[in-house]
Formats: structure tokens, sequence, C-alpha cells
């Protein structure tokens, strides 16, 4: 392939970690937690798992995680690991806030710095990267 043929392919990356990813990630972490709310307290045996298959929360979260697959497997082939997976943490911001707003969990102040610690941690990785990428290649001792 080309480097021509991977360019916009290239642009689609960054676009599918920022804005897919995480989604699928708070959208897996929802339904996974509705799915285990409707089956809590049920014996684990042949019967729960048959339950479960039949949930469409179950349902919907299996589609997710193939979903993220394939486009965790798009950004790799994009981005260096050492980019991408960091960015992959905010996640963890949408994860907390829904489970305030989807499930009314508390939200401690804790909680809350400590998600703005991620968004910095993020952001200060993305600029280290970037740097990186921008440095002039020096020679190799």
């Amino acid at each position: 392939m080309t480097s021509a043929a991977k360019t916009p392919r290239r642009r689609l990356a960054p676009m599918v970690l920022f804005a897919i990813l995480p989604l699928l990630t708070l959208g897996y972490q929802v339904a996974a937690k509705a799915s285990a709310t409707h089956l809590a307290g049920a014996r684990f045996d042949l019967a729960w798992l048959a339950s479960a298959a039949r949930l469409p929360t179950v349902q919907l979260l299996l589609v997710l995680e193939v979903a993220s697959f394939a486009a965790w497997m798009t950004v790799l082939a994009e981005m260096p690991l050492s980019a991408a997976f960091p960015l992959s943490a905010v996640s963890y911001v949408l994860i907390i806030a829904a489970s305030a707003v989807v499930f009314h969990e508390p939200v401690g102040a804790l909680q809350g710095v400590g998600s703005l610690a991620i968004l910095a941690g993020v952001w200060l990785i993305g600029r280290g990267s970037s740097e990186a990428r921008a440095a002039p290649a020096g020679p190799v001792a």
C-alpha cells in the first residue's frame, strides 16, 4: 500500500481514538452494569448464562466489545502505542460521570480530583508525544 493510500486512514485514527473508542468503552461499561444489576442474586449456573445471553444489555455489550476491538486495531495500525494507550484513559472519566448520572452512584471529591488528574495526564502525554514527533532525529550513539 502506498503512503498516499494511507493518508485518509491516518487522519481517521486520532478521530476514532478521541471520539469513538471512549464512547464504545462507556457504552460497554453502562451495559455491563445494567446487566449485572439485572442478574444480581441469581445463582451462577447454566440457567444464569442462558438468562444473561437473552438480556438485550448483554447482547449490546458483546456488540460494543467487538466494535471496540475493531476500532482499537485501526488506531494501533496508525498510531504509536505510547501515544494511543494513554489517550484511552479518557474513558475512565466518562465512566465516573456516567455512574453518577445513569446509576445515581455517589462521586466524591477525590474522584473528581482524580478525573482532572487523568485528563491533565492525558494532555501532558499528548504534548510530550507531539514534541517527540517534532524533534529532529539526532545521531544514534
